[in-house]
């Protein structure tokens, strides 16, 4: 595999080789081709620099978990000591994957549970159903790896704030607006004058969600050489992810997380003529709805899904060059890098944002750090081995998590709409 570093280098040649051919004086036909060209590398090198980076990211999680273990453990244990129990944990959870709860030895299952108390009693005393062969909570030790697999699918993980918590009792968070307040001279003796902060408050839940069965090759079960942990947990992520990404987009609030799109204000609205179309102009429009005080936030993006993306990349001037040309350093939004920026903020590809059509909110823009994102850490991993899969020699995996989703940020109290995050939409006709 290539190195970050090797691969960065190839792709600012690339970027600055694509810049030379667009706005080269003669751009003709023949050098449009040429950095279609080029462009397709540049995103073929994305795609390399982003799975590089996720391998990393796995790779640095795993060895601070293991870290910070050891460094609070107060039992007198040593580094090895700790970092072969957390092993030892992490196997035996795989081994309750692949054979079920039942085959865990005293040793085994007392490993987990050590790992976390959570766990105890659905180890150790789980009832074993006709159809359910056993359920264990996914261990704290493993937990990181499972966030990893829901990050890297459906792009509100990227931006969105992440707050876990043990358990999933509703909250209340308390939210303020001072964006548009200043404070001002007074003269000799004279008073202050009083100008209140906007409170506001959130109530934070947390829904159940399903992965739906999943069914599994015993084949692949019993193989040893085969990573069954990170199998099984990344078809059980990617299934949860992608449902709750719905949700965290566009959902009502109401029995369901507060979408992000159901929440945010119309930044601009196309003119008429634009219900499926795009122009320069939107952008600057709708960036400039956003107070600059929401812009200026390390979490202030671009959101769209990838057929919309296409559709901007494609917009050209007059002479037929690209407006939005790829940035010399690769951007990473959404489990993927676009490989571009406007005005200085990336792009997040979600593929649950409207398609371009008439009225759709197609595009969204501002500070995604305003939209929280709740974890329930208790996230449950049910075994099916009944004939319904025996005989098709499967085994059924079904995972069950809790999370919400809610704008955190106070309403304008003068317009009584959310204004960290605008959206653009598109004309009636």
């Amino acid at each position: 595999m290539s190195s970050l570093k090797s691969l960065r280098e190839e792709r600012a040649r690339k970027v600055t080789e694509y810049k030379n051919l667009v706005e080269s004086k003669d751009y003709t036909k023949e050098i449009e081709a040429k950095a279609d060209a080029v462009l397709i590398e540049i995103e073929l090198i994305d795609g390399q620099i982003s799975r590089v980076q996720n391998s990393l990211t796995l790779s640095a999680d795993d060895a601070t978990d293991f870290n910070a273990r050891a460094a609070s453990d107060k039992n007198g244990k040593s580094v090895d000591e700790n970092a072969h129990r957390v092993t030892q944990a992490r196997a035996a959870f795989a081994k309750a994957l692949a054979q079920g709860v039942a085959a865990l030895s005293a040793e085994e299952a007392a490993l987990v549970s050590a790992a976390d108390p959570r766990n105890r009693n659905r180890v150790l005393n789980i009832a074993e159903g006709s159809s359910a062969t056993g359920g264990v909570l996914v261990p704290t030790i493993v937990m990181p790896t499972l966030l990893e697999f829901l990050k890297a699918y459906g792009g509100m993980r990227v931006v969105a704030w992440i707050l876990a918590t043990a358990g999933g009792q509703p909250f209340t968070w308390g939210t303020t607006d001072d964006t548009a307040a200043e404070g001002e001279i007074v003269a000799e003796n004279a008073t202050a004058a009083d100008d209140d902060i906007a409170f506001g408050s959130v109530s934070v839940g947390a829904y159940k969600f399903s992965s739906k069965t999943i069914p599994v090759s015993m084949e692949i079960l019993q193989d040893a050489a085969i990573n069954v942990e990170a199998i099984v947990l990344r078809a059980l992520a990617t299934r949860v992810a992608r449902g709750q990404n719905r949700y965290f987009t566009t959902g009502t609030g109401t029995g369901q997380p507060q979408g992000v799109v159901t929440a945010a204000s119309v930044g601009y609205t196309a003119p008429v003529g634009n219900a499926t179309s795009l122009a320069y102009d939107f952008f600057m429009e709708l960036y400039h709805s956003v107070d600059p005080a929401y812009r200026a936030s390390a979490s202030c993006a671009w959101m769209m899904n990838d057929k919309t993306w296409k559709v901007v990349k494609k917009l050209k001037d007059a002479n037929n060059r690209p407006l939005f040309l790829p940035s010399l350093e690769a951007v990473f939004a959404g489990g993927e890098s676009t490989g571009y920026q406007i005005e200085g903020k990336p792009i997040v590809i979600n593929q649950h944002m409207a398609d371009l059509a008439a009225n759709s909110k197609s595009i969204a823009f501002g500070d995604f750090s305003k939209y929280l994102i709740r974890d329930v850490m208790d996230v449950l991993i049910l075994r099916f081995t009944d004939s319904a899969y025996a005989k098709k020699g499967q085994v059924g995996f079904l995972a069950w998590a809790r999370a919400d989703g809610r704008m955190i940020d106070a309403k304008n109290a003068t317009t009584s709409a959310w204004e960290s995050i605008r959206t653009l939409q598109q004309s009636a006709t």
